[in-house]
Order: C-alpha cells, then structure tokens, then sequence
C-alpha cells in the first residue's frame, strides 16, 4: 500500500505517438536483437533488458516467450482489480501501449493517470506479447496520454492496435451495467463493439443511450478458445476520457414522430443511425419478446425486452435504433410508453397466396385454412393450416394461451386472427430489380379468441366407413361385392389421402432451406427422448449452437452468400454426429443437437468440441472463402432441467454465456449451487 500525493509532480508528458526518430531507432535495435536472440539456445540467459512498451510489444510470439527482463516507466491508462478474477492493467509511455498480466491478485491501489514503474518479464500472451510477472510500483501522479490513435472498427479488427491507446467514435445503443463494471454497446461506421469501464456512483449510464461518444481506451481483442481473433473491444478509465460530441434527446418521447412510411428510406447524408421515435396503434404485443403498431396503411414489429403489459387498440410512442433483420426494417433496443386508448384496426382478410405475396406483412389480417396439424413446441403452441397447396404455421406463446387450450381437431376449419409475418431468403430475391419476395409465412396470435372453428371435421372417417360396410354385409350377402368394391376405393382414396398428409406434414416439419428438422419436428423428438431418459435412466444432452456475427456476413457478401453458409454449416452439424441424434435450426443462425441415450453425458462436451472444429473451416461461397465461428450452450438431463421448457432455457443461457465471454467456445449449463 501507499499513500498518494496531493500534487503531481512535474514529470514527462506520456504519449502514444510513433513517428519520432527515437521510436524508429528503439524499434529498429528491439529488432536485431531478436534476431541475435532467435540464435541463441533458449535456456541462454538474455542479454538485454526491454526499456520501452514498443520493445515489448513488437517481438515475436517466439522471441516474447524466452522471458526477456522488462524494466520501464509508464502510465497507468486502465486498472480493474475485478473486471475477471485477476486484475486488468494497461500501461502506455512514449513509445506506445502494452498490456501487464498478473497471475496472482496483487495488492495495489492504482488509478488511471499514474506514473509507476514496472519491472518483470516479457511473455506471449493470449494474443500479441505482455509482460508477465509484474512488479509495480508507484512513483507519482502523472496525465493520460494526450495524444491518440484515430481508429476505425476495422482496424480495430486487424489487431494492429492491440493495447494501443485509440481514439473511436460512436453511438450507443445499449448500457449494461453490473456491481463495479458498465458495457455500452456501440455502433459505429462500420461496425459494433463493446466499450468496458468501472462503475462510477452516482452516474446515469442509461442516459448515454443514443448519444454520439467519442472514446479514448486501450484497444483489446475479443478471442476464441483458441485465442484467435474474432472481435474488437475498448477499456476506457472513466467518463472524463469519454467526450459527448452529440447527447442524447432529454426526453426522447417528446422528439419528432417520424412516420412509419419514412423508416429506412433514402437519405443523402453519411452518418450512424440514431434512435428515432414512432407512434402507432398495437397490433399485437409478445410481453418482453414483440411489440407490433400500425400507423394508418403502414406497419411494423419489433423486438423489446420490456414487460409492460398493453391491450390491443392502445395508442403506443415507441423509440429504437432502425435496422434491417430478415429482408425487412424493425427497431433495436426498443422501447415504448403508452400513450392512449383506442380502437383495434379492422383485421384484412386474405388468402393464403396473399400472405406469401410479402404485401400484408406486420399487418394484422384474417385468414382460413384447414388444421392439419399441432404442436406445443418449445413453449409455443403451434397449429399448421392449410390452404390449397399452402401451409401457414400459426404461433401463440404458452404465456398468452393459458392453462387449457382447447381441442381443435385436425381437419377443422379455423378462421384465424393475427400478424403477418413474411419469410424471405436469397433464393426469392430479385436480382434484376433488387426485390424480395418471401419464400413462407407464419401468422402470429394475440390469445385463444384469435382462432374461430368455421366447420368441424366430418364424421365420416375409413373407420367408421369400415363399421357401415360390415353392417351392410350382415343384411344382405347380395352386397359382398359391392361392399369389396367400396372398401378398395376407400383404401386406395385413403392411401392417396395420407401420402399426400405426409408431404405436408414433412413440409411443416423441415426448414426449407437446409432441410433440417424444424421447432415442430424437434419438440416431438425431445419429448420422446425425455421420455426414454426417464424410463430407462438414460443420458440425453441439449446443445444450443449460434454462429457469431453471421450479421456480418449477410451486410458484407449478400444474404445469397449468407444462406450458402447455413447449408454448409447444416451438413457440417449433421456431419458431426450420430445418425440417432438430431440436428434441428430453430431460427436464423440458430441451430439446436439433441444427444439422447448418452452413455457418459462427457460425450457431449467431445461432441461441441468436434462441431466448433468443424464450423470453424473456411467455407467457399463462390469468389472467396469466409471463416466462421460458433459459440455452444451445453445442458444435460436431469441437472440442466427434467423438461424440455427448462432444458431450452438454460441450454440458451449457456450459449449467451459464451457469447460474453468471447464466442467460439462451448460452456455447459451448471445450476446454481452445484
């Protein structure tokens, strides 16, 4: 421990600048001396001592990893003793940055802006060279550097800047904060990323969101389990090194409503995305999942974390960041206060066609087919229509169906009410006029009253048909042939009849894509495999895979060569287990492998291992090979759950947990106090 002093003394200014001669000169002899070095036999005790944070930063993995002595004086740009379990600190002097690693807690005291020396060895670190084995010591208070790096995202993410006291400028989107750190997810130019700092008392964080910042920090990257690039963040000291350059609206409920009919549309200027405010009547709201409005003809959905409860007909104000998902404009990070009542809009009645046209989607509509089908899927209680040649899954979350659904039997005739919701790929879209058309459609439901029975299915079944011919055989003998006749025809009409449910029932069940089972097919399978774990005290194992950033693919190459990568990670996924296991996509880039009769549930852990191997190869999507990662959620029966329900939601925290700690990796779902 040490006491600070009230007053800096008078020291050199630190700063990140490279230009100078001096710094040509210091890297330049960093350089023949790791040639000289890379001659010696390793156990050969190092000549020279490393006096600069460029010295240090410049060697090789090989050359960092012979331990050169390091000795140097710098200033202290970020220091968090509980960031992760050991400290993170980031040191910067006139030549440059470098990061310290610690391999035990040390006691110290530091603030941003303090002069210290420190003294140890060099190492190779995760990603580019640190020195190991600190000893640090106070010598004074100084200033952060005063200048800095000018850095975009992509620069960020070739790894130039590793530890490099930058400069980046962005709008945030989004404040996390936990008990001593805040997250602000940025978005800037070109790209997204995290800015980490300590938790200030007493400082509004939320109140940043929609601000234009501009940074300064020390560059990091955000690695794989194989300590391979795949991100970029930013650790700042505090607020003080994070200028306002543009703040958000006091109240943004009370800027400008923007109608929904000039979200997304052309605009001449260049510059990153603000939050905007829209105003419409809700259509249809998924508490802390949906929000759907409507502005007069114009429509739109969204996806909100918030849980406040609306009822269809109120008037909302709703404020998010625009983006596109999925070929169509939404909002990000939203959220909405109510502002009035009102009146439902009049639902549109259309047909099945229709739906697929992408005319009606977001819209609140009407619409009949037939019940050909039924699930509880994942939580959700699905119903697929058919409507000529079309089917139309039909969704309402469990949450909003209650306790008793009723019985609706399969060849009804249902009216259903609801949203629209347009599915479109690369393989619909329109090259010559740049237009999507949506190759699917799904409807989705507000509660139980949405779905009406037109008709119900007739009595007329083969088994009754059956019944009818044997009564009629036991009148009269003169009618066997008659009743042979009939019963030929039923069989072969019957047959026709369930070849051609069968089709349906297969087009429901698979992606239309990849070809993989979908979240109906994939409900029944696990359910059957709960069912067999129980009974015969079996091992089974949910695995929750998420390819990282795949937005980034879509956004750079096109969502053509987007879909090219999901088939070839569908065949790489279905590659890499067993012909009993099932291999499902359940959303986007979101895939789910079902393990049952594991025999040790460690099987699963080699199993995510050999799919993250597998997905992590090049894939060639015509002019050029991109790489892609995935980060894997592991959960065993019973310890992760005892249904599928709660199988799904921790196998899902599992994933989101590896997403925050740095992606393409695998993490198994352990409960609580185990």
């Amino acid at each position: 421990m040490f006491l600070r002093p009230k007053r800096p003394a008078p020291i050199r200014e630190c700063t990140c600048a490279r230009s100078t001669r001096r710094i040509g000169i210091s890297i330049a002899l960093s350089l023949l001396a790791a040639q000289a070095g890379a001659q010696r036999p390793s156990s050969e005790v190092p000549p020279r001592t490393l006096v600069t944070a460029r010295q240090v930063h410049d060697l090789s993995r090989e050359e960092a990893a012979r331990a050169y002595p390091v000795r140097l004086r710098a200033v202290v740009t970020y220091f968090d003793p509980e960031l992760n379990q050991l400290p993170d600190l980031f040191v910067c002097d006139s030549t440059g940055g470098i990061f310290v690693e610690f391999s035990e807690p040390p006691h110290l005291a530091l603030e941003a802006g303090d002069l210290v020396e420190v003294t140890g060895e060099s190492g190779p670190g995760e990603f580019a060279p640190v020195i190991r084995r600190p000893q640090v010591r106070f010598l004074g208070l100084s200033s952060l550097p005063k200048n800095s790096i000018k850095a975009t995202y992509a620069q960020l993410l070739s790894g130039s800047l590793d530890g490099q006291w930058v400069e980046i400028e962005g709008v945030v989107h989004a404040a996390h904060s936990t008990a001593t750190n805040v997250t602000l997810d940025v978005a800037t130019l070109d790209g997204s990323l995290r800015a980490t700092t300590r938790r200030e008392a007493g400082v509004n964080y939320d109140g940043l969101v929609d601000s234009l910042i501009r940074f300064h920090g020390n560059a990091a990257p955000v690695l794989n389990w194989k300590q391979q690039m795949v991100g970029a963040q930013i650790f700042f000291p505090s607020l003080r090194e994070a200028t306002v350059l543009r703040p958000a609206a006091p109240e943004p409920f009370v800027t400008p409503v923007i109608p929904l009919s000039d979200l997304m549309r052309f605009s001449p200027s260049l510059e990153i995305p603000h939050r905007v405010h829209v105003k419409g009547t809700v259509t249809l709201q998924w508490p802390g999942r949906t929000l759907c409005i409507q502005q007069q003809s114009n429509s739109l959905c969204m996806d909100t974390d918030q849980q406040d409860r609306l009822g269809p007909g109120n008037v909302v104000d709703a404020i998010g960041f625009p983006a596109i998902h999925d070929y169509k404009r939404t909002l990000e990070n939203a959220t909405f206060s109510k502002a009035a009542d009102g009146a439902l809009p009049r639902a549109t009645r259309i047909s099945a066609d229709q739906a697929l046209s992408g005319r009606y989607d977001s819209d609140l509509v009407e619409i009949e087919g037939q019940l050909v089908g039924k699930e509880h899927a994942l939580g959700d209680v699905q119903l697929i229509l058919r409507s000529g040649s079309v089917l139309v899954p039909a969704i309402l979350p469990a949450d909003l169906a209650g306790k008793g659904t009723p019985d609706w039997k399969d060849g009804s005739i249902l009216r259903l009410t609801g949203i629209c919701v347009s599915l479109a790929s690369a393989e619909t879209w329109n090259l010559r006029e740049g237009q999507v058309q949506p190759g699917s459609a799904r409807i989705l439901l507000r509660s139980i009253g949405d779905v009406q029975i037109v008709q119900r299915p007739s009595w007329w079944t083969r088994e009754h048909a059956l019944a009818g011919l044997a009564a009629a055989g036991a009148v009269s003998l003169a009618a066997f042939a008659w009743i042979v006749v009939l019963g030929r025809r039923v069989d072969q009409q019957t047959q026709a009849l369930r070849q051609s449910e069968e089709r349906l029932r297969h087009i429901s069940q698979h992606d239309a894509l990849t070809g993989l089972p979908n979240r109906l097919l994939l409900s029944d399978r696990l359910t059957v495999a709960l069912h067999r774990a129980e009974r015969f005290k079996e091992g089974l194992a949910v695995l929750m895979v998420d390819l990282d950033r795949f937005k980034q693919i879509n956004d750079v190459y096109g969502h053509q060569a987007g879909d090219k990568v999901l088939t070839v990670i569908a065949k790489r996924l279905a590659d890499s287990v067993r012909l009993t296991d099932t291999v499902a996509r359940i959303g986007g880039d979101e895939f789910i492998v079902l393990l049952p009769d594991l025999r040790e549930l460690s099987q699963a852990e080699s199993i995510a291992a050999k799919i993250i191997a597998s997905i992590t190869a090049p894939v060639d999507i015509g002019t050029t090979a991109v790489s892609v990662t995935a980060s894997v959620g592991i959960c065993t029966y019973p310890l992760g759950g005892k249904d599928a329900e709660t199988l799904m939601k921790n196998v899902d925290g599992a994933m989101y947990a590896v997403k925050a700690h740095g992606r393409n990796a695998f993490q198994v779902f352990t409960p609580v106090g185990t």
